[in-house]
């Protein structure tokens, strides 16, 4: 009995020191996963709305690409470089109609879609007019060469009016701030206000302002969404949606507008305070003041950007 407690004694002696093992020795083979540090990647992709899938996104104003790879932590998106039609029509489709009315009668005048210097848009609305079936009046459109103010002339009495306001088509304005939250008429476009303006004593109308015939038509806005988070990092008035970047431009001027980290302003997104756990794709929309689809004609947009994430 002696000799198996001494046994004890010294099995448990030797069990404790410290140099023994008590385990496999896996623990010393695993590397320490708390003081791994993810490593900071830097990719550039290029999207391409040739890349679209053409029956899903038929126009280029709006489309989803797709990364080669997903992204993981994602901590900013930074646009480069790249290029987006600047040929934009003047006039378009839902701003090229208003209600003309001469005597009793009422008529819609479509203005025909497309780019126009202000003396080509008082031929177009001259031509639309008098192409009014059953008017009483010949009309003459004209502009002051020094005012940049629109005129229009009548050959006969019969009184007509430009019905801006009480019309079927007319802007959308906000009754509490009167902010402007659409142009659904050419009416700033051609120098008149929201609305009605009918003809004086001597069968004329006469324009308050001058001609803005690119008005709103400047500016386009960079939408861009992924895996539906909304990546915005502009803040706009008036209730529109917030936007990624905003693009100025001469509309009619060129075909295209060439992009340049060096001439334009930063366009940076970044994830605060947490990254973005995962990027598959980006939804891309270019769109107008008041949130609508710019036309673009289908031509095609590039941007480049630069991505920060951990991997």
């Amino acid at each position: 009995m002696a000799d198996i407690a001494e046994s004890n004694i010294l099995l448990t002696s030797v069990n404790s020191l410290p140099s023994q093992p008590t385990s496999s020795g896996q623990h010393v083979l695993m590397k320490d996963r708390s003081k791994i540090k993810a490593a900071t990647r830097y990719t550039t992709i290029v999207v391409n709305s040739r890349d679209r899938n053409f029956l899903n996104y038929p126009n280029s104003n709006h489309f989803r690409y797709t990364l080669r790879r997903p992204l993981t932590n994602v901590h900013s998106i930074e646009l480069m470089s790249g290029s987006i039609p600047a040929y934009i029509y003047t006039i378009n489709s839902p701003w090229n109609s208003f209600i003309f009315q001469e005597e009793a009668t009422e008529y819609t005048v479509t203005l025909t879609p497309g780019c126009y210097t202000e003396s080509e848009l008082c031929s177009e609305l001259q031509l639309q007019l008098n192409s009014l079936s059953g008017i009483l009046n010949r009309y003459t459109v004209t502009i002051n060469l020094k005012t940049r103010k629109l005129q229009v002339k009548s050959n006969k009495s019969a009184t007509y009016s430009f019905l801006f306001y009480s019309g079927k088509f007319k802007d959308e304005i906000d009754l509490t701030s009167l902010s402007i939250l659409s142009i659904n008429t050419p009416a700033r476009l051609l120098g008149f206000g929201l609305t009605d303006y009918a003809s004086d004593s001597s069968g004329n109308v006469n324009a308050p302002l001058p001609m803005d015939i690119e008005n709103f038509l400047t500016r386009i806005y960079l939408h861009i969404e992924s895996d539906g988070r909304n990546l915005s990092r502009m803040e706009l008035g008036s209730g529109r949606p917030d936007c990624f970047h905003i693009f100025y431009l001469n509309p009619g001027n060129t075909n295209y507008l060439l992009l340049n980290k060096e001439t334009d302003h930063s366009s940076i997104f970044t994830s605060s305070p947490a990254p973005i756990s995962r990027i598959a794709n980006l939804e891309i929309s270019l769109r107008d003041e008041f949130n609508r689809p710019v036309d673009l004609q289908y031509k095609e947009v590039n941007l480049v950007f630069e991505i920060v994430h951990l991997e």
